[in-house]
């Protein structure tokens, strides 16, 4: 029997198994039924019909496909017993199917290979349509040139007529300037003669300046003669203080050992009578008040120079000294007072003299033969604005009657400071303010580090020589320069711990002015209303991300400039940036902008524009700017750079 035959005897089993079996299936369910219980409900036996007749239906199925599976396997062998007979009846067929296979292969290699050789050819065709369409758009051009070229030719050839006659008409005009030129020459015989004779006037110049270089000679020996008198006189000077410094000596043996005359320091200085507000004031309202109160004054300052200024003394903490430096003329000296004026604040001016080279031009100084202290009007002051020490001085000072406004602010105003050499006689004392943020000012030995001690001529009970005195936070100090060639300039440590405010030209020189006279302020700013004014520098609420980023690029930019800054300059934009006027819209690039024009503009002083990473530099800069929308800054800063060798900054010109 066949394998065909024994697969179609197993199906035909497997259904006839089947079959019987879902019949015993039946059967057994009937017998089934004979043990139900008698209260079997009739829907459960249908339930269960369906069921059965469901498989029963599935069983069939089942079998139908099997006959339909065993039809196509009869088909199958059908088809394989023609073949064997063919096979049998061909016995070399084997072999030529086997070389067809072969033949196919090398076929199929064989069109592979022209495929690729049509896909190559097709490159070559596109890019051969390619090159006829851009030698196409190439004639175009060439043609459009070519009738634009004729146009040019016809233009030149009406040129060339205009030149012949202009050449013509030259020609003409030659033959008048010969005419013109002899004549000339005529003139040139009698202006040599008339110089023969200036000449004989200059023999005689000469002779008078060889007395007046004689009479030069003896000033420079009467100079001399006076820098010699000047040397004694030094010696003297000289002599004098070894002297002092002797009866000073014999003092002490004698047990003299006090402070001195401490009356000049206890005179006090006689303020307006500002009584304290008694009702607590915004800052925007103080400040449209100092700024209504300015013009009022017929002085003419941009709002956004006020908010400047006002914010760099916010920043006193960081940077205890502001700048205003600019051309004379530009109203730097009366900024501050009137806003001492508006603010409530009290107003001390301290007149720079060019000989300062010392702290004692600040404060003063204990003159040993008189034996009493010699103070200036600044020491007077701050024994009045004390905040810490008070009790001290009136153990000191026993029979005066010194004024504590220890609650008070006080503006003190160095005029024209860069008269004199500013590291001389204000970079001791700088460094004292910018101490007090590193220090506990309730802790007396914390303290002592930022407070300053005038020497006394003696030696107290507890070893110190001289009187001390706290520079407290409600003193703030602004300074005025001029930038000319009479005064000295800021050195990089004095810029770094100052806030500089350039005043360029300003818009208008004779602009119009409305509004009526404002009186001063009644009422004095307290220090506990001016501190609860101050920001941290932490605290620039959601634009700390958009700073950070502003800050990273423009050290970036001057790190390749051989200029970076560290964390000083990095926390002192981040402190102006925090107390800028929040009234103000986009009060945030407002600050930013500012802080690169007081800042960052400094740092570039002397760069080659065109040189290294400069360009690179100023391009981030530049960009920066345009981010902040400040015009007139971008402005001011091209011009500082362009036609120009290098970086020079004049300030920025605002309305």
């Amino acid at each position: 029997m066949s394998s065909t035959q024994i697969l179609q005897w197993s199906l035909w089993g497997l259904s006839l198994f089947a079959g019987v079996g879902a019949i015993l299936a039946l059967f057994k369910l009937r017998d089934a039924e004979r043990y139900l219980p008698k209260w079997t409900e009739l829907t459960e036996i249908d339930a269960v019909l369906t069921v059965r007749r469901e498989e029963l239906r599935q069983v069939t199925e089942g079998v139908e496909k099997r006959h339909a599976e065993i039809g196509q396997l009869e088909a199958t062998v059908g088809n394989l017993r023609i073949l064997k007979e063919w096979q049998d009846a061909n016995p070399e067929a084997p072999a030529r199917i086997q070389q067809m296979m072969i033949d196919l292969e090398r076929c199929k290699s064989e069109l592979a290979a022209v495929q690729q050789k049509l896909a190559q050819e097709e490159q070559f065709l596109k890019a051969a349509i390619q090159e006829n369409d851009k030698l196409k758009e190439d004639k175009i051009r060439l043609t459009q040139e070519t009738n634009a070229l004729g146009e040019k030719f016809e233009g030149l050839q009406k040129q060339k007529a205009e030149v012949e006659k202009t050449i013509q008409d030259l020609d003409g005009h030659q033959r008048d300037l010969q005419r013109q030129v002899n004549d000339l020459l005529d003139k040139q015989f009698a202006a040599e003669k008339e110089l023969a004779e200036l000449t004989d006037q200059v023999a005689a110049a000469q002779k008078e300046k060889r007395d007046a270089e004689a009479g030069r000679d003896e000033a420079f020996a009467e100079r001399n003669a006076a820098l010699a008198e000047k040397a004694g006189i030094e010696k003297a000077i000289e002599q004098l203080r070894d002297l002092a410094k002797g009866m000073q000596s014999n003092l002490k043996d004698a047990g003299v050992t006090g402070g001195g005359n401490y009356q000049d320091l206890s005179k006090g200085i006689s303020f307006p009578p500002l009584a304290p507000t008694s009702q607590p004031i915004s800052e925007q309202l103080a400040v449209e008040r100092a700024q209504k109160y300015i013009s009022g004054k017929k002085l003419v300052f941009p709002e956004r120079i006020i908010h400047a200024f006002h914010t760099s003394l916010k920043t006193g903490d960081i940077c205890p000294l502001v700048v205003l430096a600019g051309i004379s003329g530009t109203g730097k000296s009366e900024l501050p007072r009137h806003y001492a004026d508006g603010m409530g604040f009290h107003f001390l001016l301290s007149a720079v003299q060019p000989r300062w080279d010392s702290p004692q031009d600040l404060f003063g100084f204990y003159n040993y033969l008189e034996r009493r202290y010699k103070a200036t009007e600044l020491a007077r002051a701050l024994v009045q604005f004390e905040r810490f020490n008070q009790k001290a001085f009136e153990e000191v000072f026993e029979d005066s009657d010194i004024d504590n406004r220890s609650d008070r602010m006080l503006l003190v105003l160095l005029d024209e400071m860069n008269l004199a050499r500013t590291e001389y006689y204000f970079s001791e004392f700088l460094s004292k303010l910018e101490t007090r943020r590193m220090v506990n000012e309730n802790v007396e030995a914390d303290r002592g580090r930022a407070e300053i001690e005038l020497d006394m001529g003696g030696t107290s009970k507890d070893g110190n020589r001289g009187l001390r005195i706290y520079p407290g936070k409600n003193v703030l100090f602004v300074g005025t320069m001029n930038e000319d060639e009479s005064t000295q300039s800021l050195s990089d440590k004095v810029i770094d711990r100052a806030t500089v405010l350039r005043f360029g030209r300003p818009k208008k020189t004779n602009p119009q002015m409305s509004g009526g006279q404002e009186s001063p302020v009644k009422n004095g700013l307290t220090f506990q209303q001016w501190e609860g004014w101050l920001h941290k520098p932490e605290d620039l609420n959601n634009h700390a991300h958009a700073v950070d980023d502003w800050i990273d690029k423009l050290n970036d930019a001057l790190d390749r400039l051989g200029r970076p800054f560290a964390f000083r300059v990095d926390r002192s934009i981040r402190s102006y940036i925090a107390n800028y006027p929040r009234w103000v819209t986009e009060w945030h690039k407002r600050a930013m902008a500012d802080q690169i024009e007081q800042r960052i503009f400094p740092k570039l002083r002397g760069i080659e524009p065109d040189q290294g990473e400069a360009p690179h530099a100023f391009n981030v800069i530049s960009s920066i700017i345009d981010e902040l929308e400040d015009e007139p800054l971008k402005q001011a800063f091209q011009k500082s750079y362009r036609d120009q060798s290098t970086f020079l900054f004049r300030g920025v010109v605002r309305e």
